[in-house]
């Protein structure tokens, strides 16, 4: 089995397909660790008129299509003056919007993702939800009472949701239907074939083709091909390549470099989007605190993204988190940028139909606070979110900004309220409840 991305002619003929199935909305989550450099990620200006800072500018392309929200706290849920510490904290609490300390055994924690896959279960798709991620090591457990909360960020009745980072295990299970824990003689016999999965489907592809559109028969050719030359890529990357169904992660892959096992991974969750294989998604680039080396961005200079992040004011370290912010963003914009060359249903690009949120555990990574959250928007969730460009600055102080006071921005409940009510759930509070109602500017 293979997914297929959208065909208006395939979905003319299933009219039973109810329209919120047909015409989807879309969720990804982007985690990204030890904070922002915020100085270089906020724009100085609130509205439409403002100038791209330096993280953000490979978003240029789709200026109008992402939103910057700043001013948004997490503290008070996040960080109750208690252990653990500023990463775990703000990890545990990221998508969940509930404190870890003495909260830890909450049945009621559910985290942002799996809300809103839940009011699509009725849709068929093959996966409720995605998760996606790249296993780092981080600098401790940050006191956590399960490490599952600074290594995860997708969570349902406080059972963690952990992300696979294997390519070829992601690859088999979004597209060849294969869950990554079969057993035995079902490895064995994929691998005594040795055939990729799109060998499987090229005869029941020309079938297909027979009944499409002629604008449908390009998109399906275009598809083929993208999954084709990713099934290469993976199978460079080492091991025994795409056919390989061993239920154990292949040491070569699981070890490659890490920024080639990020832009597949992102690469894969494009295609899961475009196929319509699911429509959730969360993606880390990493967990809290990560200690992933970035020596790749400085010729080779050893730069463990966590001891960076703590500069002291340094201005060579401050330098290196803009670089890793903006390599980071760059990966984001590529994501997006794709989505929205894919256009579905009404006219809306897949982009439009999706909702992207970009955020980390904390703010300044020196600091360790949760005020003024490096978040972004992409994708306006099929029109519901104005996601148009605009600046919204729910603080009145500008930059350079105190860091070590609070806000006095909203609290970030409210910010989930607003996308809750986007995806159609009426909640008006989510997590510990602590705030309440949306950010109505954000409404449509």
């Amino acid at each position: 089995m293979i997914g297929l991305p959208y065909l208006p002619s395939v979905v003319e003929r299933h009219a039973e397909a109810s329209e919120s199935c047909a015409a989807p909305q879309r969720f990804i989550a982007f985690f990204v660790p030890n904070g922002i450099h915020m100085p270089d990620f906020t724009p100085s200006a609130a509205g439409k008129d403002w100038a791209m800072p330096y993280i953000l500018a490979p978003l240029e392309p789709i200026r109008n299509k992402i939103a910057v929200v700043t001013g948004i706290d997490y503290q008070r849920t996040a960080e109750p003056a208690e252990p653990p510490g500023g990463h775990g904290s703000g990890t545990g609490s990221f998508l969940t919007m509930m404190p870890v300390n003495k909260n830890d055994k909450n049945p009621a924690r559910i985290s942002l993702d799996q809300k809103i896959a839940k009011t699509m279960a009725g849709c068929g798709r093959p996966l409720p939800s995605l998760q996606l991620g790249l296993t780092v090591r981080g600098d401790g457990s940050d006191r956590v009472p399960n490490i599952a909360f600074i290594e995860t960020i997708s969570w349902d009745a406080n059972k963690p949701l952990p992300f696979r980072d294997d390519p070829q295990q992601n690859f088999d299970r979004i597209f060849a239907g294969l869950d990554p824990n079969a057993s035995a003689a079902e490895a064995a016999r994929r691998q005594a074939v040795r055939t990729s999965v799109l060998d499987h489907v090229l005869g029941e592809a020309e079938t297909l083709k027979a009944e499409l559109s002629p604008t449908d028969r390009v998109k399906l050719d275009q598809y083929m091909t993208s999954v084709r030359e990713l099934e290469t890529r993976i199978q460079n990357l080492g091991g025994n390549g795409a056919t390989c169904a061993k239920p154990n992660r292949p040491t070569a892959t699981s070890t490659a470099p890490y920024q080639d096992r990020v832009a597949i991974t992102l690469e894969l969750a494009a295609l899961a989007f475009e196929c319509d294989v699911t429509r959730v998604i969360t993606f880390m680039f990493g967990r809290g605190n990560s200690m992933q080396d970035f020596s790749f961005l400085f010729n080779g200079e050893s730069t463990p993204h966590h001891h960076t992040s703590h500069h002291a004011g340094n201005a060579k370290l401050q330098a290196k988190l803009k670089e890793i912010g903006r390599w980071e963003v760059n990966h984001v914009a590529n994501f997006l940028k794709r989505l929205d060359q894919t256009v579905e249903a009404g006219g809306r690009t897949l982009l439009d139909n999706t909702l992207a949120y970009f955020n980390s555990e904390i703010s300044d990574g020196n600091t360790h606070r949760k005020y003024d959250m490096p978040v972004l928007l992409a994708g306006s969730a099929g029109g519901k979110l104005k996601v148009d460009g605009s600046h919204y600055m729910f603080t009145q102080m500008k930059f350079p900004r105190p860091l070590l006071g609070p806000s006095g921005g909203p609290h970030g409940i409210r910010l989930f309220v607003s996308i809750l009510n986007a995806f159609g759930i009426p909640d008006q509070t989510f997590g510990d409840g602590s705030a309440k109602g949306p950010l109505t500017e954000l409404l449509v």
